[in-house]
C-alpha cells in the first residue's frame, strides 16, 4: 500500500542515509547483502526500501555483486556521501519519485530555529558505540531550477474536473481491467524512456499498473507503454526477481506469435526502475463496446460473429506456437483502426501464479475476469494442468456475452433463445465449449471450428482456415 506524499528533501536525505549506511557497513566489515540491508533500514525510511534501491541502482549510485548478493557504492555513490552532486540528486529524485512527492515546499525556518534533520537516525543494529553513530548530512538546498510539472491528479479526484471541460476521444490500452482515464495537456513533451521512447499521459489503469500513450522516437510511431509498477505491491522484494523472470518469458512468447488477431509486443524492459513493455497502440476494447450497447442486448450479431472467428483463429495460432492465454475477458480483446479484434495479455495470470516453492502467493488479476475462467483455472492445485481447453471455455463465455449482453449461468437460456438473431447453429457449439468437465469440452480450437463450419454450410463465414478481416477504417 502506498504511503502519503512526502517532501523531496526527505527522500534525498533518506537516499543519502542508505548510501552512508552501506559505506559504514563496508568499513566495519558488516554484511551488505541486499536482504540484510533491506530488513535493517526499511523501518527507518519513509517510502518502501524497494523504491530507494531501484532509484539508487538506476542512477548508478550503487551496484549489486550478483555472485555474493552484496551491495556496494559506485564512484558516484562515494562522491554523493562525500557531499558532492547534491543538486544532481535532487533533480533525479524529482524525476523518479514524481508521483510520491508532495507538491508543497517545505516550510521555511525562522532565524534562530533549530534545524530538524530530515534523515532518520540509524537503527541500533548498525551501531557499535556512540563514536560510530552515522551522522546525517546537512539538508540539501533546493536547486535553482524551474519546478517540475506536477503529477496528474489522482483518480479519486477525477470527479472534480468541471463537466464543461470537453473530454478527449478515449484511446484504449491493453491493460487488464483498464479504467479509461482522460488525457491531460500537462505533459505534452512526454518523459523519455531509454532514449528510445516518449511516455505521455496515462490512458488507463488496472490492478497491476498503468498504461500510457507513447511514441517510438526513431519512427515517430504511436505506441502503448505499460508500466507494471503496481504489480510488486503483491510481492516481497525478494519475490520480485521471480515475477520479472516470468514476465519476460510470457512477453517473449507472445512476441513470437505474429498473427492479425494478436496484439504485437514491440519491446520490453523488465530491468527498468519501473518495468515496462511496449505494444502497438489500439483503438478500444470489447468491454467498452459492450458497455456502449443497450444493457442486456449484446453487440450486433454480424460483429459478434466476426470477432468470435478472429479470436478463435488468434488462439489457434497461439496454441500452435505452444502459448495459451488463460486470462480471456472483454478487457483483453482490443480493436485496431479497422475494427478487427486482437487478443492481448497472454499468460499474465502465470506471472502471478501461486508457487509455494518460490514463496509466491495466489493472486487473481482483477476480479472482473473470474467469470471467464475455466473451472480448472480457479483451483490452485489444477492450474498447472490447464491446457488448450481452458481457452476454449473462455472464448465460449465471450461468445455468449457478445450475443446476449449477459454472462451465462449454469441454467441460462441458450444464445438463440435470448437473441432471436443469433444463429441457432451456435447453441450446441456454445454448450460444448463451456462444459465444466474438461473431458466433455472441445479439446482445442480445431475441433470447435470443425463443428462450426459443419453448422454453417452456406459458407457465409467462408471455409475453415479463412480469417475474415475488416479493411474499412473505423472511427477511434
Amino acid at each position: 500500500m502506498s504511503k502519503p506524499a512526502i517532501h523531496r528533501d526527505t527522500v534525498c536525505g533518506e537516499a543519502l542515509f542508505i548510501l552512508q549506511s552501506l559505506r559504514e557497513n563496508s568499513r566495519l566489515g558488516r554484511s551488505n547483502k541486499l536482504a540484510d540491508v533491506k530488513g535493517t533500514l526499511e523501518p527507518s525510511v519513509s517510502l518502501e526500501f524497494d523504491s530507494y534501491y531501484l532509484f539508487l541502482r538506476k542512477y548508478l549510485y550503487i551496484a549489486l555483486d550478483h555472485r555474493e548478493s552484496q551491495l556496494r557504492l559506485t564512484e558516484l555513490g562515494e562522491r554523493m556521501v562525500d557531499g558532492e552532486l547534491q543538486e544532481k540528486l535532487a533533480l533525479e529524485v524529482d524525476e523518479f519519485f514524481a508521483d510520491q512527492l508532495g507538491s508543497e515546499e517545505a516550510p521555511a525556518l525562522e532565524p534562530g530555529d533549530q534545524t530538524e534533520s530530515f534523515m532518520p537516525p540509524p537503527p541500533p543494529s548498525l551501531l557499535l558505540d556512540e563514536s560510530e553513530v552515522l551522522r546525517p548530512p546537512e539538508p540539501l538546498s533546493p536547486p535553482s531550477v524551474p519546478p517540475a510539472v506536477p503529477p496528474a491528479l489522482p483518480r479519486s479526484r477525477a470527479a472534480e474536473v468541471p463537466s464543461s471541460t470537453p473530454a478527449p476521444s478515449p484511446v484504449s490500452s491493453t491493460r487488464n481491467d483498464v479504467v479509461s482515464a482522460p488525457v491531460s495537456a500537462a505533459s505534452q513533451k512526454g518523459t523519455e524512456l531509454d532514449s528510445r521512447y516518449l511516455r505521455f499521459d496515462a490512458i488507463g489503469s488496472g490492478p497491476l499498473g498503468t498504461a500510457y500513450k507513447g511514441r517510438f522516437n526513431a519512427l515517430g510511431l504511436d505506441i502503448c507503454v505499460k508500466e507494471l509498477k503496481d504489480i510488486f505491491g503483491y510481492f516481497s522484494f525478494l519475490q520480485r526477481g521471480e515475477v520479472l523472470k516470468r514476465l519476460k518469458k510470457e512477453l517473449c512468447a507472445q512476441a513470437q506469435v505474429r498473427h492479425p488477431g494478436i496484439v504485437q509486443v514491440l519491446d520490453q524492459n523488465a530491468d527498468a526502475a519501473r518495468p515496462y513493455y511496449v505494444l502497438e497502440l489500439l483503438q478500444g476494447s470489447l468491454k467498452e463496446r459492450l458497455e456502449a450497447e443497450e444493457e442486456g442486448k449484446g453487440v450486433p450479431v454480424p460483429f459478434a460473429m466476426r470477432c468470435f472467428l478472429q479470436m478463435a483463429y488468434a488462439l489457434r495460432a497461439a496454441h500452435s506456437a505452444g502459448l495459451t492465454h488463460h486470462n480471456l475477458k472483454p478487457e483483453n480483446v482490443l480493436f485496431d483502426a479497422y475494427g478487427n479484434a486482437k487478443l492481448g495479455d497472454f499468460g499474465l495470470g502465470r506471472v502471478v501464479e501461486q508457487d509455494a516453492s518460490k514463496g509466491l502467493p495466489q493472486v487473481f488479476v482483477g476480479a472482473s475476469g473470474m467469470a471467464y475462467l475455466a473451472p480448472e483455472l480457479l483451483q490452485p492445485h489444477r492450474v498447472r494442468e490447464a491446457g488448450l481447453a481452458a481457452d476454449v471455455y473462455g472464448l465460449g463465455i465471450l461468445l455468449y456475452e457478445m450475443l446476449t449482453g449477459q454472462i451465462p449461468g449454469r441454467r441460462s437460456p441458450l444464445p438463440s433463445e435470448l437473441n432471436p438473431e443469433a444463429p441457432a447453429g451456435l447453441d450446441a457449439i456454445f454448450d460444448k465449449m463451456t462444459q465444466d468437465r474438461v473431458e466433455q469440452r472441445y479439446p482445442d480450437l480445431d475441433a470447435m471450428l470443425e463443428d462450426f463450419y459443419k453448422s454453417f454450410t452456406e459458407a457465409e463465414f467462408l471455409a475453415k482456415g479463412d480469417l475474415i478481416l475488416c479493411s474499412e477504417p473505423r472511427e477511434a
